[in-house]
């Protein structure tokens, strides 16, 4: 499960459940993995990839440590590797064709030593960035904790601007990090991983845009830059401007038109009742409701629940009395494909003509373009 959470941070594989690219005809060139693992006299070491509709795992039996994989890839892909022994942890790294070597200890697999992969290296390269930036999120959030009682009471202004002003810092250190690594290495398979692990996973499409054009056309033409280029097409449907329309059920079961809303102002919200941003945010989006219904505001709420009790008692405990829709397929309902949705909470605001006008409008954003609006 996945959901957005302000800054999130987060290092590895980025879940991807858009629209399969074209396949087309590849060539594949073949690799060879020996390793070691200290202190792991016996057992298994698996080695996997997981793409858009593609799972693969390979596993081989350790002897004394040593393990050996062989297969084909057609470039450098994001794979990672662990073990049946249990707290050895995870080792995600950048396969690609060739001899690699892969050294390491059972207690620290993820600082396991990976030779043989110039993807790899630079991918090590910009973890060593990203780990540095992420280190100040930790003391932040403990410190919100503490502001509000693990949220228990609310924060008071200035807590809420010193933790804001910090993510904002932490924000613009990621933008400068990911342009500089592309402006380095503009033709890496790395690059289009990093933007989409950054600005695609947890949605800013103005840096996945700005960032994807200075990619060299090799790194375009990877797996990693045909996502970005389909996330580019699907999100188009819910771009300023764009006029969305589909049809859903809510809990009844009553066939739900979005252009039917024409006329007023509508907050499309993709959400769960396991989402907890979602759930931390309902409040906010009940009270900009309150104010604002009856000048002409209305929501429709896209659950990716697939239970149904579960979707409805949320709505009941939360209070949200607006109109709510789902097919209770999860990540694999049609209008969450249909609309690239790879985080929850995600939203659009549409006005009167149907055109959006705005995305993820959350917290204090949202009840002041609200304001904007209908307070001119």
């Amino acid at each position: 499960m996945k959901y957005f959470s302000g800054f999130v941070f987060l290092l590895g594989l980025s879940v991807c459940v858009l629209a399969q690219t074209t396949k087309k005809k590849t060539v594949q060139r073949a690799y060879a993995i020996s390793g070691k693992i200290e202190g792991m006299d016996k057992g298994k070491i698996y080695l996997s990839y997981t793409d858009v509709s593609t799972r693969q795992i390979d596993s081989v039996v350790t002897i004394n440590g040593s393990f050996h994989f062989s297969g084909s890839i057609e470039e450098p892909l994001m794979y990672v590797l662990k073990t049946d022994v249990p707290k050895t942890g995870i080792l995600v790294f950048f396969l690609e064709p060739g001899e690699i070597t892969i050294t390491g200890h059972k207690d620290s697999l993820n600082k396991a030593i990976v030779t043989g992969s110039k993807s790899n290296l630079e991918y090590k390269e910009w973890s060593k960035d990203w780990s540095r930036i992420t280190a100040q999120a930790g003391p932040m959030y403990r410190r919100l904790d503490s502001a509000n009682q693990k949220g228990k009471v609310k924060e008071s202004p200035e807590e809420r601007k010193i933790f804001d002003d910090g993510m904002k810092s932490l924000e613009t250190q990621t933008n400068e990090a990911v342009i500089s690594f592309i402006k380095k290495y503009p033709n890496s398979p790395v690059a289009p991983f990093i933007i989409y692990d950054r600005y695609i996973s947890y949605p800013n499409p103005q840096m996945a845009k700005s960032t994807f054009a200075s990619l060299g056309q090799t790194a375009k033409n990877s797996l990693y830059g045909k996502r970005i280029i389909e996330y580019q097409r699907v999100s188009a449907k819910t771009g300023i401007g764009a006029i969305p329309e589909f049809t859903a059920a809510d809990t009844l079961g009553k066939m739900v038109k979005l252009s039917s809303f024409r006329g007023k102002y509508v907050l499309v919200d993709f959400w769960a009742s396991w989402c907890a941003p979602c759930r931390k945010e309902n409040p906010n989006v009940v009270d900009t409701y309150k104010k604002f219904r009856d000048k002409g505001f209305e929501i429709i709420s896209i659950s990716l629940d697939t239970k149904r009790d579960a979707w409805l008692n949320a709505i009941h405990m939360d209070g949200l009395t607006w109109k709510h829709v789902s097919d209770l397929k999860g990540w694999e309902s049609g209008l969450v494909k249909e609309y690239g949705v790879t985080v929850v909470p995600t939203s659009f605001l549409i006005d009167k003509e149907g055109k959006v006008i705005a995305n993820n409008l959350r917290g204090e954003a949202l009840q002041k373009k609200m304001a904007d609006i209908f307070n001119k």
